[in-house]
């Protein structure tokens, strides 16, 4: 959870309180000595404002079941990103994932044990990305990489990373679970948002057909 609701809260009410007490020292004849008792409240006033303003922001852009970042997020922060690569003349990658028969393992093994997969699933997709990278709960059991710098090469390298690690899952969970994925490259593939993504969506379920997943 950032902390930009706070600080500027506090920001804005500490120059308000030194703004007051300048006035009354000036204008009212008011000592420095005071302790400014409302001024403290104030404060605290402001970092609780700003604290519950943090909260929310941060809720509205957190997955609650995986900790993920949702499409909110995503819509507010790729175009900067996009826009740093191109200052920078660099590539950026983004992967959409599908776990494979899903809704075979919730109808099977039950809703909770549905979420506990993908509980585990979006922890293993953690340890396989690089530090740069984000990862977006993209809606049900698709998930999106975004990761900055990246070429073709490096996107595979972290979609064989992470399919490898499905595979130690599925022994630990005693479930059969596997991924189809695809990507997409910026900005060779496309230069806008929904075209990256919709391209990267079509290969995904190229896959998906091809290996005869529903």
């Amino acid at each position: 959870m950032k902390y930009t609701g706070r600080i500027t809260s506090l920001i804005i009410m500490l120059m308000t309180i030194i703004a007051i007490r300048l006035y009354a020292y000036i204008y009212l004849d008011y000592s420095f000595r005071n302790l400014p008792f409302p001024g403290v409240i104030g404060l605290f006033i402001a970092f609780w404002a700003g604290k519950q303003y943090d909260k929310v922001k941060f809720d509205s852009e957190i997955d609650s079941l995986t900790g993920f970042y949702n499409r909110r997020f995503v819509d507010n922060v790729l175009p900067s990103l996009l826009a740093q690569m191109d200052r920078k003349n660099e590539k950026l990658s983004i992967a959409i994932l599908d776990c494979d028969k899903f809704k075979a393992i919730n109808d099977r093994y039950g809703h909770r044990k549905g979420d506990l997969v993908l509980q585990e699933f979006s922890a293993l997709l953690l340890t396989s990305i690089r530090k740069s990278d984000v990862v977006v709960r993209w809606g049900g059991d698709e998930f999106l990489i975004i990761a900055p710098y990246a070429d073709d090469d490096d996107i595979k390298k972290i979609l064989k990373r992470f399919n490898n690690e499905l595979r130690e899952l599925s022994k630990k969970m005693q479930i059969t679970i596997s991924v189809s994925s695809g990507y997409a490259i910026y900005p060779r593939d496309a230069k806008i948002i929904d075209d990256l993504i919709s391209i990267a969506d079509s290969k995904m379920y190229s896959l998906k057909n091809t290996a005869g997943d529903s």
